[in-house]
């Protein structure tokens, strides 16, 4: 039955209206005002969108009208070979995100951490992802810096070793996944150390190019692969975009929707806001050694060892996220009022 309370709206409430109107999701009428908390009759709901547009001005047109397309969230410019990953719809999740594990077949302390991490989280059922961001490798031995090393470092593990020794790794990880009693997503994104190897296989000729051997997704199957993830509309994963100290400012002014990102090793975040939007950038850290002989015994001044927990809200298209800094000195790190020590 119609509701008889139609006095005017509040000019709060009639923005509120103007803003959720075009909020990705929102097919129908019923599903702004569901969003809003205020879902009622059908002729009540029309009265509300019509003293919104009295009061702002602006036409709010038919969710199915090809001419509101414009106003509407679209990913325009994604390239083509983004992987879309639905996880949920309406539900929030938490997903844990790793990258520059550079793993050298040793646990270091924030590997360590994460896998006592990644088992509490598993137990709280809110943990629906878990994202290997690039760099899972090193292939030092591919690598030019390589070159004016030898005389200084030991004998560079073959790719062989490496590829068996990352696999070592993952297995631990795997192994907490598979102990779980609902299925958790595994995600995982090329790095620059991952392309080296088939750059170097490229460099034998065309005929090696689809040489299966060589792929990540048969060396490392039970993740799913690619250059960039869009999860739920909400969130990119990707292993690098910018780069430099302010990485992360850039991200989330370029980037133009949340954004996880590796590669510089820094371990923070940073929103970019503007009269319409909010983005979050944020990057993960990594997981390996404090020094790389390519630093040549420079202390990097900007990496941090440790990772990311981040929650995602796919109706409100907003990532929440937790960094759990590792201190390599202790072997500590605190989460959510609970410190690790290993």
């Amino acid at each position: 039955m119609p509701s008889k309370n139609r006095s005017s709206i509040s000019k709060a409430f009639a923005h509120d209206i103007i803003r959720a109107w075009n909020l990705p999701g929102m097919k129908k009428q019923k599903d702004v005002f569901t969003y809003l908390g205020k879902s009622t009759d059908s002729a009540t709901m029309t009265f509300y969108r019509q003293q919104a547009e009295e009061m702002t001005g602006v036409e709010l047109k038919p969710h199915d009208n090809k001419y509101n397309g414009p106003t509407r969230t679209h990913r325009e410019h994604l390239p083509p070979l983004t992987n879309h990953i639905n996880i949920s719809d309406t539900i929030p999740y938490t997903m844990l995100v790793f990258s520059d594990a550079h793993f050298e077949g040793h646990e270091t302390a924030s590997y360590q951490v994460m896998l006592k991490v990644l088992q509490d989280l598993v137990k709280t059922r809110q943990l629906k992802c878990v994202i290997a961001n690039g760099d899972i490798m090193d292939l030092s031995i591919l690598s030019t810096f390589a070159k004016y090393t030898l005389e200084i470092t030991p004998r560079e593990r073959t790719v062989q070793q490496e590829i068996l020794d990352s696999q070592g790794q993952l297995n631990k990880i795997q192994k907490i996944i598979n102990s779980a009693k609902y299925p958790i997503k595994q995600v995982a994104t090329f790095g620059n150390h991952e392309t080296r190897l088939s750059k170097f296989v490229s460099n034998w000729g065309r005929q090696f190019e689809d040489f299966e051997g060589f792929k990540m997704q048969n060396i490392f199957p039970d993740w799913d692969w690619a250059m960039s993830h869009l999860i739920d509309d909400t969130v990119m994963i990707k292993h690098r975009m910018r780069g430099g100290i302010h990485t992360a400012y850039q991200n989330s002014m370029r980037a133009g929707l949340n954004i996880v990102t590796g590669h510089t090793h820094q371990l923070n975040q940073r929103t970019f806001n503007t009269y319409s939007t909010t983005t979050m950038a944020v990057q993960t850290g990594h997981l390996s050694e404090d020094y790389h002989p390519y630093l040549e015994d420079n202390v990097a001044n900007d990496w941090n060892n440790g990772f990311a927990v981040i929650t995602v809200d796919p109706v409100e298209k907003t990532i929440h996220p937790e960094l759990v800094q590792v201190n390599n000195l202790f072997r500590t790190a605190y989460f959510r009022g609970k410190k690790y020590k290993v």
